[in-house]
């Protein structure tokens, strides 16, 4: 059977019909946004999108064998460039224990997919005038891709045991990557080597820069994107997604065709957790609560964390909160979960009766904007987390004390 391209990516069939129009008909602008909420596969649909832009047969079949389909599977396809931040522990322990479960071919790509997600974000030119910094996990880095060599496909598998320690030295690798030097943002200087590196020869048909998470951009990356963009070289391509359209400025988003990515249907998350993740779509609410099995974040944890949070902004005697109770990979699921706990006080849920008669509508809107900000000040501005959430809470609760 063949497989054509964006066929790895399950639902999303209206988005998906329009960009195969596009490449049909040679209409594909040279500037992209894939917007949409998380875990609805705009990083996959943007690969797949690079993936059918270079591939010298034009069909650009999940299966072609042309050079430039098979470096863009394993993504080390070097005119395809990834830039931004992304769940890559996660992602990387989920495909992990995929083929460990699986030693099947689907499984090899999967997880060496997840892998060179982060680590080509460390292509050398793109830390040109940082080597310092570069050199801290340089070896890091190399000692992956070696080992990911092992078990690229054509090649034999180690027996079981051997691969789950492969697997393990692996995702070690990766996590002394992400501690070190991985940002939430995207900086300024990579964005400059990006648009330098646009603006060189090919010895391929087109290049791809993919900017994932574009919306926490800080504004001299912004300034240095939105020139390129007012007039891209030709034959190079710009991809951005995120979760937050609103965050990109109006003068980029004027230069950007939008494709939205809407939140797949339940059905449609119970058969990306089976047929690519291989698991019970039942034991799991939705790829948001897959993702985070593999994040040591405990959800339960979380929501108590924030009931803590909401009981100390309406106390009377300015009860403190731990603000260094949560950490930086847990403290935009503790937003989304105060989020939550806002939206259950509007709906007076009796889950927290006792909260809810103190908070007023003016209440949830004017919080819910703080928080929006204290995202903004964490993602696109790398502030610490302690910090952020101290100031906060102190915002919170002097608009509560205002009114009472």
């Amino acid at each position: 059977m063949v497989s054509f391209v964006f066929d790895n990516i399950i639902g999303q069939k209206k988005v998906i019909s329009s960009l195969k129009q596009e490449i049909r008909d040679g209409r594909v602008p040279q500037s992209l946004l894939f917007y949409g909420k998380p875990y609805t596969g705009k990083l996959t649909a943007a690969l797949e999108m690079a993936r059918s832009l270079t591939c010298e047969k034009e069909k650009a079949e999940w299966s072609c064998t042309c050079r430039a389909c098979e470096l863009q599977r394993l993504l080390i396809y070097k005119d395809t460039v990834l830039l931004g931040s992304r769940y890559f522990s996660q992602e990387i322990a989920a495909s992990a224990d995929v083929l460990k479960r699986n030693e099947k071919e689907f499984a090899r790509y999967l997880f060496i997919r997840a892998v060179r997600k982060m680590l080509r974000r460390f292509d050398p030119f793109l830390w040109e005038g940082n080597e310092i910094r570069l050199r801290k996990i340089q070896p890091a880095v190399q000692e992956a891709e070696e080992m990911l060599e092992v078990i690229s496909p054509g090649n034999p598998l180690p027996d079981g045991k051997k691969l789950a320690v492969l697997i393990g030295k692996i995702e070690e690798r990766c996590r002394i990557i992400e501690r070190t030097i991985i940002t939430d943002n995207i900086p300024v200087d990579q964005v400059r080597k990006a648009v330098s590196w646009a603006h060189t020869s090919t010895t391929g048909k087109h290049k791809v820069i993919i900017l994932e998470n574009a919306d926490r951009m800080q504004d001299s990356s912004r300034n240095a994107l939105l020139k390129v963009l007012e007039e891209p070289p030709e034959g190079v391509f710009f991809i951005l997604t995120t979760t937050r359209k609103e965050g990109i400025i109006p003068t980029i988003l004027s230069r950007l065709r939008s494709y939205y990515f809407e939140e797949r249907s339940k059905g449609e998350t119970g058969m990306v957790l089976e047929k690519i993740f291989r698991e019970d779509p039942e034991k799991y609410a939705g790829l948001k609560e897959y993702f985070m099995a593999w994040s040591n974040i405990n959800p339960e944890s979380l929501k108590t964390k924030a009931v803590e949070f909401l009981q100390s902004v309406l106390s009377e005697d300015d009860r403190s909160f731990d603000f260094n109770a949560v950490d930086r990979n847990s403290v935009i699921p503790f937003l989304e979960e105060l989020v939550l706990l806002l939206r259950k006080a509007l709906r007076k849920e009796d889950s927290i009766k006792g909260m809810y008669e103190r908070i007023d509508l003016d209440h949830l809107e004017k919080w819910n904007s703080m928080i929006k900000d204290c995202v903004i000040q964490i993602e696109q501005f790398n502030q610490r987390t302690s910090l952020s959430l101290e100031s906060l809470y102190y915002k919170m609760r002097g608009m509560y004390e205002k009114v009472h």
